[in-house]
């Protein structure tokens, strides 16, 4: 196989990054996490993996079996740090080392990426270099020291909304004349702000994981599948969002639930783009939407409303179909700092009437 100019050490830039998976992709390029037609570690080149990274990919990392989410967001930045050492003109294998890693995430850092993205970009160059040496392309993973930390935030970056601040949204988006988007915009806000779904959940919602009789829905989401149970008062509002939708035609087998009033896409699926749109244009029409309020704000209010509801941190944690009991024990952690106040003990007891009179007093006389 050719030597892709492009990597060479201390080559010139040119044309040379992998091209993305699509219908139009050539028969003899695999698409990630398809099964290669050789077992053959020693037919594989150096130049082969660089160019066709997505083939090797999802046998090391989710233990082998990554949703289609993860495959695309790690394929993703890898596209990106491999377009990055074209314009370095550094090869991928042959003159990336520890010193070349840290300068590249320092550029997205200064580029404004968030702390939870940069995690995400490190662990999937990271997983790229992993298979690069396990197919013995190189001797060291160039990212072995970098360290990955999720971002904690504190209490004070903390952000929910109450009950009544969801009611509010909801009353602004019941006012729309347009029937069909009106029952789609409040069952979005229900199933997120209420039921705790995620945005891509909502996205994949289908008539067929609607249970009516049992009154209960499957999850398509991250990671995993679930099963939620709404209250009443979801599912009356998902029938007449049904009922008024009526029937559409299947994508895939499966009938999206929730579809775009958009001229562009109408009755398909609507798109997580869609679903952004109508969160943060509620939260502007209601007076609310500041920054860092967007859509899994409503999951956090979810699980902190359900938990001053019901003071049972187990109730939150199947509802919001977490695993970990440490995440969902912040509900609780925010909601007894702002309940129990615990510094009013040791205040000197200074009445603010009494001086704020004696202030006025003062300057009156003064005057």
């Amino acid at each position: 196989m050719a030597v892709n100019e492009s990597y060479r050490s201390g080559g010139t830039a040119q044309l040379g990054v992998p091209a993305r998976r699509a219908e139009s992709t050539p028969g003899n390029v695999r698409r990630m996490g398809e099964v290669a037609a050789s077992v053959r570690q020693d037919a594989i080149t150096p130049e082969y993996f660089i160019a066709h990274f997505y083939e090797y990919l999802p046998r090391y990392i989710a233990g082998g079996a990554p949703t289609a989410d993860t495959r695309d967001t790690y394929e993703l930045a890898i596209r990106l740090f491999l377009h990055w050492c074209m314009e370095q003109g550094l090869h991928p294998l042959n003159d990336v080392h520890d010193y070349q890693i840290r300068v590249y995430m320092e550029e997205m850092r200064t580029r404004g990426y968030s702390a939870a993205t940069l995690m995400i970009k490190g662990a999937a160059i990271r997983a790229f270099y992993k298979v690069a040496e396990r197919l013995s392309f190189i001797a060291e993973n160039p990212c072995a020291d970098l360290q990955l930390r999720n971002p904690q935030h504190l209490d004070e970056d903390y952000k929910y909304l109450t009950v009544d601040q969801i009611k509010e949204i909801c009353e602004g988006l019941a006012a729309d004349k347009n029937a069909l988007r009106r029952l789609r915009n409040l069952l979005i806000v229900y199933l997120m702000g209420v039921e705790g779904l995620r945005v891509v959940e909502v996205m994949r919602l289908s008539d067929e994981d609607i249970d009516w009789q049992r009154g209960r829905i499957e999850i398509r989401g991250k990671g995993h599948a679930g099963i939620i149970y709404p209250c009443e008062e979801t599912f009356q509002l998902l029938k007449a969002y049904i009922e008024t939708r009526g029937a559409i035609p299947p994508e895939k087998r499966l009938t999206p639930t929730i579809i775009s009033c958009s001229p562009n896409n109408r009755n398909g699926r609507i798109t997580r783009v869609g679903i952004r749109y109508v969160i943060n244009k509620a939260l502007t029409d209601a007076g609310l939407k500041q920054p860092g309020y967007a859509c899994h704000l409503f999951r956090h209010s979810c699980g902190t409303n359900l938990y001053q509801e019901t003071k049972d941190l187990r109730v939150v944690q199947e509802t919001l179909r977490q695993r970990s009991p440490k995440v969902t024990a912040k509900y609780a952690h925010v909601h007894d700092r702002m309940e129990n106040r615990v510094t009013r003990g040791i205040t000197p007891g200074v009445s603010v009437e009494a001086v704020q009179g004696e202030s006025t007093a003062a300057t009156r006389e003064n005057k």
